[in-house]
């Protein structure tokens, strides 16, 4: 069914009270809203057009385009220097797919990484996720002959969102050991951790493993 107001209209032809960005913002979104109910392209209707370009006066008298890069530039570097999935560790992700989405996105690209660091042969290395039904948190992994790593949102035990054994040709060759989230980013730190439970890779099995 699809049907029109005039709502979008009046507001661009009179943007008294749209002098905010969260009300400018408000007003295109709807008016983006009203398009898609009436069938209409949006990338061609005047009332949005206007609407963005109400938005883009409203937003330029803010700051110059210069420090918002400034500022935007800054911005990322914190988001990069703290990862989501660090923040979304420990966290129930089941129901949350767009959080559970994020965390195994960005496991699997640390796990690239972290394979690189521990020395591992791109072509032995296979890496992927499984996320399962809404309810389940899903897991992270990465394969390799010689150890397999497993990542998840949440341990059973605290500090435990990482598990991983010793292989033996792609076979489990030793008991899980468990590890924190923070060192899926901190190669040296887990190379620790390997060489005190199942042995550095590319050395004989440890007994104690």
């Amino acid at each position: 069914m699809l049907y029109d107001t005039i709502y979008r209209h009046d507001q661009a032809l009179s943007p008294s009270g749209l002098e905010t960005l969260p009300a400018a913002l408000h007003a295109l979104i709807s008016a983006v809203d009203d398009c898609r109910r009436a069938g209409k392209p949006i990338a061609l209707d005047p009332a949005v057009l206007l609407l963005v370009r109400n938005l883009a006066t409203v937003a330029g008298r803010r700051t110059a385009t210069a420090d918002l890069r400034l500022a935007c530039i800054a911005d990322r570097s914190s988001v990069l220097a703290s990862p989501a999935l660090l923040q979304i560790a420990g966290h129930n992700v089941d129901g949350d797919p767009a959080a559970k989405r994020i965390f195994h996105r960005q496991a699997r690209r640390a796990l690239a990484d972290l394979a690189t660091t521990i020395g591992l042969e791109t072509a032995d290395t296979q890496i992927g996720s499984a996320l399962g039904g809404d309810d389940e948190e899903g897991t992270s992994e990465l394969r390799h002959p010689d150890i397999g790593i497993r990542v998840r949102p949440r341990g059973l035990l605290p500090d435990s969102e990482i598990s991983f054994n010793r292989c033996r040709r792609g076979e489990p060759a030793s008991k899980i050991h468990l590890a924190p989230i923070s060192e899926l980013l901190d190669g040296p730190a887990f190379l620790r951790r390997l060489s005190m439970t199942i042995g550095v890779l590319g050395t004989p099995l440890r007994v104690a493993a």
